[in-house]
C-alpha cells in the first residue's frame, strides 16, 4: 500500500490508522561500481587466457590432423587419378582350332583303331553317324549359356527426354539400347553407349542383369565412333548386384582366324534389349577410316536391326566387337557388323579416364607397301582433310604423307595415335610431310598448334 493509499484512508476516518504496518517503498539497489569494475576485469582476463590456451592447443595438435586428413586425401586422390587400362594382347589370346568347338562330356574317341580301315570302310563309318534333337538342342543349349554369361556384363540403358504434346502437357519419352560394362572401380562402374541416343535427354537411367536400376552420367564421348561413356556410382547399387554384374572381358579382333569362326550377337541385335543371334564372321579386312583415328570393321551373316547395338563375342565369350551398323551399304543393312575391339581399347581407356585429346582433322591409311617398293616414304597418306581443322589450318593437304609429329617418326597409324596422344596441348607442333611435287617427294615442315578437344 501506498503512501498517498493510507492518507487518503486517515482523511476518511478521521483518524490515524494505528493498524497500518506495512509502509515500504521499494528502491533502486545502489550499484557497485568497484564490485562491477572487478568482475568486468576477471572476465576479460579468463578470456584472454582461455583465448592462448585455445591457441595453443590447436597449434599443437592442427599438424598432426592436418597431417591425417592429408594422408586420407593423398590416398583417395591418388586411387581416383589411377589411370584405366585394359592388358597388352599377347599371342596368346588368339582363338585356337580346339577354342571355335563347344566342349562336350564325351570320352575321347582312339583314333587309332581307323588306320588300318579302308577308305570306304571310313565313309561308310562317317555316313552311319546321326545327330539327334537332343544333340541339336544341346548344342543351342551351350551357345545359349555363353550368350547368358556374356549378358552379366551387359545393361539396358534407358535415356529419358521431356516433350510436350500440342496441348502443352509434359510427358516423358525413353527409348531402350545397350550398354557394355567396361570397368569397374571402388567408386564408378564405367559404361560404353551409342552416344547419340544418349547427349540430348535429360536423365540416363541403367537396368543391371538383376533387374536393378540407377541413374548414370555421361562422362565423355567420341565423336568418331558415336560411343558415349557412362559413369555409375557403385555406392548407389547395393551388394547382391555388385556379385551379379560382371566387367566384360576383351578379345582380340585382329587375330588370324577370326573370318568363318563363330560369332554370338549379344545386347539388342535385334533393336529390343536381351535379344541373341548366332552366326560367324564373314569378313574384317575393311579398315573404317574416320577423323584421326583408323578401325577395323567386322561383318557377320547374322541377320538384325538397322538400330541394333551391343556386342559380338566368340566362343570363349569375348568381346571382339561393338555393334554398329552405319557402315554397312545399302544392301547389307540388316546384316550385324561391327567395329573391331582392338582399336577400340585405346578409345575405351581415353573416355573412362576423362582425357580431354587434341584434333588434327585428318582421315588417313597406312601407305602401301607396294607403293614404298615404289619409291613412297613411309608414314600416313593422308585421305581427307577436315575443314577448318588444325590440319588445314597448318597447311596439309590431301595426298600428304606425314612422317614426323615433335619428335615422334611416323611409320604407320599406331604410331600417329600415340604421337597425337602426347602432343602438348596450346603448344606449336612440328609437323613434316612428304609432298608430291611433280612426282617427287620433297619434305615439308609445318607447323601446328593444338587446342583442347573433347570428343
Amino acid at each position: 500500500m501506498t503512501e498517498e493509499e493510507l492518507k487518503k484512508i486517515e482523511k476518511e476516518n478521521g483518524t490515524k490508522d494505528d493498524f497500518v504496518f506495512m509502509r515500504e517503498e521499494i528502491k533502486a539497489r545502489p550499484i557497485n561500481r568497484k564490485k562491477l569494475a572487478r568482475n568486468t576485469i576477471v572476465a576479460a582476463i579468463s578470456a584472454v587466457v582461455f583465448g592462448i590456451v585455445a591457441c595453443v592447443t590447436f597449434a599443437l595438435i592442427a599438424p598432426f590432423v592436418m597431417e591425417k586428413f592429408s594422408e586420407r586425401d593423398d590416398a583417395k586422390t591418388e586411387e581416383e587419378l589411377t589411370p584405366i587400362s585394359f592388358p597388352e594382347e599377347t599371342k596368346e589370346e588368339e582363338m585356337k582350332p580346339e577354342d571355335m568347338r563347344i566342349e562336350a562330356e564325351e570320352p575321347e574317341i582312339d583314333y587309332s583303331q581307323f588306320a588300318a580301315m579302308e577308305e570306304q570302310e571310313i565313309k561308310n563309318l562317317i555316313n552311319s553317324i546321326t545327330f539327334t534333337v537332343n544333340d541339336y538342342q544341346n548344342l543351342y543349349r551351350s551357345l545359349s549359356d555363353i550368350a547368358n554369361t556374356a549378358a552379366k556384363s551387359m545393361v539396358r540403358v534407358t535415356p529419358i527426354k521431356q516433350n510436350t504434346d500440342w496441348l502443352n502437357n509434359i510427358y516423358e519419352n525413353t527409348s531402350e539400347l545397350s550398354g557394355l560394362i567396361l570397368a569397374q572401380t571402388e567408386n564408378e562402374i564405367f559404361i560404353a553407349t551409342k552416344y547419340g541416343a544418349v547427349k540430348t535427354c535429360e536423365e540416363i537411367v541403367v537396368t543391371f542383369v538383376n533387374g536393378i536400376q540407377a541413374r548414370a552420367e555421361l562422362i565423355n564421348y567420341d565423336l568418331a565412333t558415336d560411343i558415349g561413356m557412362l559413369s555409375v556410382k557403385t555406392a548407389d547399387i547395393n551388394e547382391v548386384t555388385k556379385e551379379s554384374i560382371a566387367v566384360a572381358t576383351m578379345g582380340n579382333s585382329n587375330m588370324a582366324g577370326l573370318v568363318g569362326s563363330p560369332v554370338i550377337a549379344v545386347g539388342s541385335p535385334m533393336g529390343t534389349y536381351n535379344s541373341v543371334n548366332y552366326g560367324m564372321v564373314t569378313a574384317n579386312s575393311n579398315k573404317l577410316t574416320v577423323t584421326d583415328n583408323l578401325y577395323r570393321q567386322i561383318v557377320t551373316n547374322i541377320y538384325g536391326s538397322m538400330n541394333a547395338s551391343g556386342i559380338v563375342i566368340n566362343l570363349r565369350g569375348d568381346v571382339v566387337g561393338i555393334i554398329d551398323t552405319k557402315y554397312l551399304p545399302n544392301d547389307a543393312r540388316n546384316l550385324i557388323s561391327a567395329i573391331g575391339i582392338t582399336e577400340l581399347k585405346r578409345t575405351f581407356e581415353r573416355l573412362m579416364n576423362r582425357e580431354d585429346v587434341v584434333l588434327l582433322g585428318i582421315t588417313a591409311s597406312d601407305v602401301p607397301q607396294v607403293g614404298i617398293s615404289q619409291g613412297m616414304p613411309e608414314g600416313i597418306f593422308v585421305l581427307s582433310v577436315l575443314f577448318d581443322s588444325t590440319a588445314m589450318n597448318a597447311g596439309i593437304q590431301s595426298g600428304d604423307i606425314i612422317s614426323q609429329i615433335g619428335e615422334t617418326n611416323i611409320y604407320k597409324f599406331g604410331d600417329f595415335l600415340s604421337a597425337l596422344k602426347a602432343i602438348p596441348q596450346g603448344e606449336e607442333t612440328k609437323i613434316v610431310v612428304n609432298r608430291n611435287v611433280q612426282g617427287t617427294y620433297k619434305q615439308v615442315e609445318l607447323y601446328a598448334t593444338f587446342e583442347k578437344i573433347n570428343k
